[in-house]
This record gives structure tokens, C-alpha cells and sequence, in this order.
């Protein structure tokens, strides 16, 4: 694949403690592709105590919002941009 149809990120836990680099990611992925593939890099727990899924967010440093897991790559992201990925908290 050409180089310049693809990019690199950063993304990280909520706490900061764990951080990883996401190289070559092709730019017509959706954010949902890249998150699915950084949950098990970043070892965040799929299930919550219950045994029930977890879903998972991400915000977008350089912008201060978050994506959307439809948005493309090539559209939401800029090289060496970072992902804080958090948990999705459902009020109720």
C-alpha cells in the first residue's frame, strides 16, 4: 500500500497509563475499525463486572471532541494525532 494512503496515530487509556502508536492505517477505515483493533492493544476490559459489553469512545485530542465510529480516517484524523479511548457511560 502507498505510504501516503495511510497514517499515524497515537491513542491512549483515560488514565494516561497506557499509550500505544498505530502506524499505517489506512486512510478509508472508519474510527469503529480502529477502535475495535486498540481495545485488546490497550488491554481494556470488553466486559464490565456484570459480564456485560462495554462500549468505547474516543475523543480527539488536536479537535477537543469526539469521533464518531462512522467517520473515515482520511476525514477525521491528521498524522500524529492522539485518541484518549474512555468508556461509554449510559445514564439511568
Amino acid at each position: 500500500m502507498n505510504r501516503t494512503n495511510t497514517l499515524n496515530i497515537t491513542a491512549g487509556d483515560v488514565t494516561g497509563q497506557r499509550r500505544v502508536s498505530v502506524k499505517a492505517i489506512p486512510l478509508e477505515y472508519t474510527v469503529g475499525e480502529v477502535l475495535d483493533g486498540l481495545l485488546p492493544r490497550l488491554q481494556l476490559n470488553r466486559f464490565d463486572r456484570g459480564g456485560e459489553p462495554i462500549q468505547f469512545d474516543a475523543r480527539l485530542e488536536r479537535e477537543g471532541r469526539h469521533v464518531h465510529r462512522t467517520e473515515l480516517v482520511g476525514d477525521a484524523f491528521r498524522p500524529d494525532d492522539h485518541l484518549v479511548l474512555h468508556p461509554r457511560i449510559m445514564a439511568g
